[in-house]
């Protein structure tokens, strides 16, 4: 059936109705934001003209961003926050979803939310065991590679303190024939004799090499140890999520569990 004027006649009043009733929750929001925590989803769709008309260009100049309209949310909700839980430490900031706001503390995420869907929840967390794992296993690398240096650091000061003696053994573990052997050490022993200050040098080079590499490594491991595992850190952030979640359930949001909806 062919749509006439009354129809769109109508169409617009619902959407003015709309509008109106959106304005009245924003500026009641103004004073009690909690009214916007509570109330934004029986109001307000992402979908909404509300959005649409905030973006505006004037003079082929943006004057008005819905971005901005979502951040000035983002204070109504970050000041509910802070008041509910009688926390300045809590905050409320704006994520790349055009939907979603992060709940924080300290600087330390705890739970993403949709005031329009009334749901929220907590990204999945590294569970205690990877943490550990992670932990145990940069630390037996960095232990290999420092082990690994130190061989060769051994082996350089042995080089340097008998020179001779230590071609002779280097050749001599090798697996080649005898007269191969034989053939390699004299040559290196001829090259060391003409060329002793140059190839002391080197080795010279090669032990202070080695000493700074030893000293980056033991860096490196201490500032791991003192790092910790990070188990503490994310015990704690299960904690204030948990606190965090008492408001969630309080103002009746669905708690979410599928992670891909909380990104």
């Amino acid at each position: 059936m062919a749509k006439i004027l009354k129809d769109f006649l109508v169409r617009i009043d619902v959407e003015q109705d709309k509008l109106r009733k959106q304005r009245v929750l924003l500026e009641q929001a103004a004073d009690y934001p909690q009214l916007f925590f509570d109330k934004a989803s029986e109001a307000i769709s992402r979908k909404d003209p509300l959005f649409k008309i905030m973006s505006v260009y004037e003079e082929g100049q943006r004057k008005m961003d819905s971005q901005e309209l979502t951040e000035y949310i983002g204070t109504l909700l970050d000041k509910f926050f802070k008041e509910e839980m009688d926390d300045q430490n809590v905050s409320v900031k704006t994520t790349s979803s055009s939907s979603l706001y992060c709940v924080m503390m300290d600087d330390v995420q705890l739970a993403h939310f949709d005031p329009y869907e009334k749901f929220y929840g907590q990204r999945n967390y590294r569970t205690t065991k990877q943490l550990q794992d992670d932990f145990d296993n940069t630390l037996t690398r960095l232990n290999n590679e420092t082990s690994e240096v130190n061989t060769k650091l051994t082996d350089m000061k042995k080089a340097k303190e008998a020179t001779y003696k230590w071609i002779v053994q280097y050749y001599m573990q090798k697996d080649k024939g005898i007269s191969r052997k034989l053939y390699l050490c004299a040559k290196d022993t001829l090259i060391y004799t003409f060329r002793m200050k140059q190839v002391n040098e080197g080795m010279d080079k090669k032990i202070k090499k080695y000493e700074r590499q030893i000293e980056e490594l033991k860096k490196r491991k201490d500032n791991h140890i003192e790092c910790g595992t990070g188990i503490e850190l994310l015990e704690l952030r299960l904690q204030a999520a948990d606190v965090i979640s008492d408001v969630f359930k309080k103002y009746g949001y669905r708690h979410e569990t599928e992670n891909y909806k909380l990104y």
